[in-house]
């Protein structure tokens, strides 16, 4: 089974799921449990959509090259500099 036809056969099981929520709230009214399996359900229908977009949407992967010379020094100042884990030179712990 393709991802497609796996996303179809979801969309159809959440489509039936609205269907019994709604059965649920004209039987129950606004019970705040009833609430909140429609706050969820709206929510996965949203995430399935976002999902859908993805997988259908083509994919670009774009490399990106990081330079193997040697790092510009300058960059980390004139020796002010904390250095990792020790402090800057020079001063002491109150």
């Amino acid at each position: 089974m393709s991802i497609h036809d796996e996303l179809d056969r979801t969309r159809q099981a959440l489509q039936a799921l609205e269907q019994a929520v709604a059965g649920l709230r004209s039987r129950l009214g606004p019970h705040l449990d009833v609430l909140r399996l429609m706050d969820d359900l709206a929510r996965c229908t949203a995430d399935l959509r976002r999902l859908e977009e993805q997988v259908r949407a083509p994919q670009r992967h774009e490399l990106m090259v990081i330079p193997d010379d040697d790092r510009d020094h300058g960059l980390w100042g004139a020796g002010d500099v904390d250095h990792e884990g020790l402090g800057a030179p020079g001063r002491r712990a109150p």
